[in-house]
């Protein structure tokens, strides 16, 4: 995630949300934002649900691969945009007149357009306008011209045969700090062939058949510098994020020399939570004269939002087989459909 929308959340989504410290200002900011970011949080559920196999057969014992792939969940053209209307929120209102608006989601396009917020604190009415966030959807169509608008995932693995026709997968990253941002990543996986179960399949060599199932998580926190800032303090400012995703997976791959083609269909669900903590101190003006007066508010641990996203899911692949390198790339069809492409080293 681009630290420009972190603190857009860390920033806009508190400040000029959450300052007045009463119920419906809350539900405000987290349905404003929870719209925002409902495309990266449940783009990242399927992409955690990917690039576990790109074959149908298992290792030998003890045989193994080292994988890296990038996974893209494809963005609906209706998730790149939310409609916002007045009378949804108590404290958002659109300037200029109007009653509803189109808005760009993370995932969308360019926006223009103001919104009023006013606010009572402690009998003291209270307001901010803002611009609400732009998308990426832009930049990306710009600069990765040759992918339709998506969310991606890098994702690296490594799978062993631990006992017949049985490979163990796992995911592994530590949480690492680097410039304010720790990341860390948790999956592990069984895919079980099961070819040789049945005496059709062994008239047919080149076919197999396996199944999997896996499980994901991927925490990362963000820590925006918030010490010196002129509207907004915080020095304990954290936007946390957590994904978990399971997949079970039916898979059949045909193998004709140098080229393999693999199919799936599975069965995904997932969750995924952003949170925005610390303590926070902003400055918004006051409606009372003289114009440009200032009150003071305090948040604590001011937005939180989750997502879930589940689906049946259909993936076709095809991959050369290199001696022991191998190269892949497949696309899934479900809510969010998907582009992946990797590359391993294989040893059977």
């Amino acid at each position: 995630m681009k630290k420009m929308v972190l603190l857009m959340l860390a920033v806009f989504g508190i400040v000029q949300v959450h300052a007045q410290g009463i119920a419906a200002a809350t539900a405000d900011a987290n349905k404003f934002v929870g719209n925002y970011l409902q495309p990266f949080g449940e783009g990242e559920i399927y992409n955690m649900s990917r690039g576990w196999f790109s074959t149908a057969r298992a290792h030998k014992l003890l045989g193994f691969d080292v994988s890296v792939s990038l996974q893209a969940a494809v963005v609906p053209s209706d998730k790149q945009s939310f409609t916002f209307n007045n009378a949804d929120y108590s404290t958002f209102k659109l300037n200029g007149g109007a009653t509803s608006a189109s808005l760009p989601t993370f995932m969308g396009g360019s926006s223009s357009q103001s919104i009023h917020v006013n606010v009572t604190e402690n009998g003291q009415q209270a307001y901010t306008d803002f611009t609400t966030p732009s998308g990426i959807g832009t930049d990306f169509k710009k600069n990765i011209s040759f992918l339709p608008v998506s969310v991606p995932l890098p994702v690296a693995q490594v799978g062993i045969g631990i006992f017949k026709h049985t490979d163990l997968k796992v995911r592994y990253f530590p949480k690492t700090n680097l410039n304010n941002v720790s990341m860390g990543i948790f999956g592990v996986g069984l895919q079980h062939e099961f070819s040789n179960y049945l005496p059709f399949i062994k008239k047919v060599p080149f076919l197999h058949l396996s199944a999997l199932a896996a499980y994901s998580h991927l925490s990362a926190d963000y820590y925006p510098d918030l010490t010196n800032s002129t509207n907004i303090k915080s020095n304990n400012a954290a936007l946390q994020y957590a994904i978990s995703s399971y997949t079970v997976q039916a898979i059949a791959s045909a193998k004709f020399s140098i080229l393999e083609i693999y199919t799936a269909v599975g069965y995904n669900s997932g969750k995924s939570n952003i949170n925005v903590n610390g303590t926070y101190q902003a400055t918004l003006y006051t409606n009372f004269p003289p114009p440009n007066n200032t009150v003071a508010i305090n948040a604590t641990d001011p937005l939180a939002m989750s997502y879930t996203a589940s689906g049946i899911s259909n993936t076709w692949g095809i991959r050369l087989n290199l001696t022991i390198l191998k190269i892949y790339a497949d696309y899934t069809f479900a809510k969010y459909n998907g582009i992946g492409a990797g590359v391993a080293l294989a040893f059977r």
